[in-house]
């Protein structure tokens, strides 16, 4: 059977192809059949095996209507249940030639039953291929929890040809690839991995940056989770950096653990990057560090918040600063950027502020987008202060 339409039209005009790429299933449209890629199974002796599954589709025009039999193929082991059992799906040994390097074993003939019992045809091509795909993958997803039929996840990542282990399909769909490639083949470092640093790496994780790294001496503590987007378990007592690290790499492959404190006796590793985050809570750390990186001309953006409470509630800031040498000695010793360690600062005492750690590192990670293209910019401000109070927005160096 010969047919004009590929798979990327099929895709657009049928919801249930839809869902089923945009989920991860690695489909083709292939002999007039629909193929789904990689869908895991057990053998007879409960092994992980994987087959591709087969069904001819029903056409009018560009849109699948409701099948006509019950029919499928497979190409791989016949799958079994766990206590060895072959699944009951019908047919037979079959070699159906759907391309001529697809080549099935099997065919299937599972007939669906009514609430008498009596056997009834698909009500729809969505109820044949969801019956299917469950009916097939359920015992081996059961006996091997890591085993996944979403095959595409990792063949389009691996073919978009950065260290993000999930696809980016969604520049490519709607032409923002130009964008989110600036980043590729950049290298940057976080310096602090509290609250703020932690979200700023959720941010970044999610890029095409080719290295992540991760600059930290400390311990996971229990206040710590409090400050962190999402849960991490088990992270408790580890290494900051180690167990972001561990957690982080489901998403980027580049993410680097150095479980260190950036002193004047190492600063100078932060050469290798194309930017810099500087997360810390210590003015003299501070000082340090964004002193070095501006006179070195590595770009970097400084976070930092000041709470006070009063008789209604914490107020205070949330403040960038960055990204060049003009920006460190406009503000240095300010309150836009302290060299010391604040006297009387409710933020260490608090747990219970992320949204003010996540607003921190989402305004550094606009500020490092700004600079490298990725989000326009009008102001030339070198500092921003958030009041917590009046949500109101501070704007330091612009004249």
């Amino acid at each position: 059977m010969t047919c004009a339409f590929g798979l990327p039209e099929l895709v657009s005009h049928n919801p249930v192809l839809r869902d089923l790429d945009e989920t991860g299933y690695l489909l083709d449209f292939v002999g007039g059949h629909l193929v789904i890629y990689g869908l895991p199974c057990l053998d007879g002796q409960g092994r992980l095996q994987h087959g591709d599954w087969a069904t001819p589709l029903d056409l009018t025009g560009a849109v699948i209507g409701p099948p006509s039999n019950h029919q499928a193929w497979w190409r791989g082991v016949r799958p079994h249940d766990q206590n060895g059992r072959e699944l009951r799906l019908g047919g037979g040994v079959h070699a159906l030639a759907v391309a001529p390097d697809l080549i099935t074993t099997h065919s299937f003939s599972y007939k669906l039953m009514d609430e008498q019992g009596v056997l009834r045809p698909c009500l729809s091509f969505e109820e044949k291929v969801q019956t299917y795909l469950a009916t097939i993958t359920a015992p081996a997803m059961s006996a091997y929890p890591g085993a996944t039929p979403l095959r595409a996840i990792a063949v389009k990542a691996a073919a978009q040809g950065s260290p993000l282990r999930i696809p980016d399909t969604m520049s490519a769909r709607y032409q923002f690839n130009d964008l989110s490639e600036l980043l590729r083949g950049k290298k940057v470092a976080i310096v602090g991995l509290g609250g703020t640093g932690s979200f700023i790496l959720d941010s970044l994780a999610r890029t095409h940056l080719d290295q992540i790294a991760l600059f930290d001496d400390d311990k996971v503590h229990v206040h710590t989770i409090f400050r962190w987007p999402g849960f991490i378990p088990g992270a408790i007592g580890k290494l900051k950096v180690e167990a972001l690290a561990a957690h982080y790499d489901q998403w980027h492959a580049g993410v680097v653990p150095v479980a260190e404190r950036i002193t004047a006796g190492n600063v100078a590793r932060l050469k290798e990057y194309d930017f810099v985050f500087v997360s810390v809570d210590e003015g003299p750390a501070r000082l340090l560090i964004v002193d070095w990186l501006s006179a070195q001309g590595i770009p970097f953006v400084d976070c930092g918040m000041g709470l006070n409470r009063s008789n209604v509630g914490l107020s205070g800031f949330v403040r960038i600063t960055g990204t060049d040498r003009r920006a460190f000695e406009d503000n240095r010793g300010t309150v836009r950027l302290p060299i010391e360690n604040a006297k009387a600062d409710e933020y260490r005492k608090q747990a219970q502020i992320p949204e003010l750690n996540a607003l921190n590192a989402n305004m550094a990670v606009i500020r490092f987008k700004q600079h490298f293209g990725l989000l326009d910019r009008e102001s030339v401000a070198t500092s921003y202060i958030f009041d917590t109070v009046t949500f109101e927005v501070d704007r330091a160096g612009e004249a």
